[in-house]
């Protein structure tokens, strides 16, 4: 029969292995995501950002009916899993939302914080400007 320590060492170290393995498939999913397409829009959030669900609801669906969708598909990372220190960016995320543009595994610029819709859509544009697209 276990004991109560067994099995409270036995949860700790599980939850510790399944931390690790979500923030090696978060560094995973950021290395793709940078190499695997030429063009496309990184969201960093987090879950408890009330602005990040803002985006959400009032601009995503938006965007995903935009022109910019298709030359730019959009990924949302979590700044809880994952290892910014792969991605070529141009500097730390430091708030979220943070919507960074990444064409061949490099930066081509970003927006930090939550601008509003139509605000979002003119800075985008600035920025799509800057791809080779």
């Amino acid at each position: 029969m276990l004991t109560r320590s067994a099995i409270l060492t036995f949860v700790f170290v599980f939850l510790g292995l399944l931390a690790v393995d979500q923030q090696s498939r978060a560094a995973s999913d950021l290395l793709s995501a940078a190499r695997g397409r030429t063009v496309e829009l990184l969201v960093f959030e987090h879950r408890d950002c009330v602005y990040c669900r803002v985006f959400r609801a009032d601009t995503l669906p938006r965007y995903r009916e935009s022109e910019n969708a298709a030359k730019a598909p959009i990924r949302f990372v979590s700044i809880e899993h994952a290892d910014t220190t792969t991605l070529k960016l141009n500097g730390a995320i430091q708030m979220v939302p943070t919507f960074v543009l990444m064409q061949d595994g490099q930066e081509v610029g970003r927006i930090a914080g939550y601008w509003a819709p139509d605000n979002f859509f003119k800075m985008l544009s600035n920025l799509m400007l800057r791809t080779d697209d």
